[in-house]
């Protein structure tokens, strides 16, 4: 018999747990979940986990330093980040300490699962998205051009990128209007691109 894979959620929001536990247990994941950054830590340490999904706000414990534990003490866990528009920077630095992915509240149970699946490839499955430098300056060509588009993408982060298939470092990039980055996967931007990528750079969600 395979064994579920194991499922741990970390978020003080109870309405949160409950519903990550009922999507991923739909779909034959093995779900605990937990209030307490600090209960969540321990637990997930002292216990096997495929994955972890915490939030990145936690009043009694910081997600980033759940994140960092669990990159030294299990370096085999996967992890997936949930974050508000307030921590998306937060949540591009923990993309830095190898964390699978990010979604943004409030979330759907499709773009939950997507998270998750893609997170627990394993290595002799097909590997993780490369990088499509195309479709990146694609993203902000329109984003440049297209008024309507572009202030969507302002304004709601990265659920407007649902649905298109950029690895999490490109989206993480976009939403976080880290020009350096996309200039060097994808070439030189246009003065407009530029210009899009400060405005969401200097955004107030920020």
């Amino acid at each position: 018999m395979v064994r579920a894979r194991r499922i741990l959620v970390v978020d003080d929001e109870p309405i949160v747990n409950e519903s990550c536990r009922r999507v991923l247990s739909g779909h034959g994941f093995d779900v605990d979940t937990t209030q307490s950054g600090r209960d969540g830590v321990t637990r997930a340490c002292a216990q096997h986990f495929d994955l972890v999904i915490t939030d990145l706000k936690i009043p009694d414990l910081d997600g980033m330093d759940i994140v960092r534990t669990l990159r030294a003490q299990r370096p085999d866990t996967r992890i997936v980040i949930i974050t508000g528009y307030g921590t998306v920077p937060s949540a591009v630095e923990a993309m830095g300490l190898g964390v699978s992915d990010y979604i943004e509240k409030p979330f759907t149970p499709e773009q939950l699962r997507e998270a998750v699946e893609q997170a627990l490839v394993t290595p002799d499955e097909p590997p993780q998205l490369e990088i499509d430098a195309e479709l990146v300056r694609d993203v902000l060509r329109r984003a440049s051009t297209d008024p309507s588009f572009g202030s969507r993408l302002l304004a709601e982060g990265s659920r407007v990128l649902y649905g298109l298939a950029l690895c999490p470092e490109a989206k993480a990039a976009i939403v976080s209007g880290d020009i350096a980055w996309i200039e060097t996967q994808c070439g030189e931007l246009s003065a407009e691109e530029r210009d899009w990528l400060e405005q969401r750079l200097q955004a107030e969600i920020w």
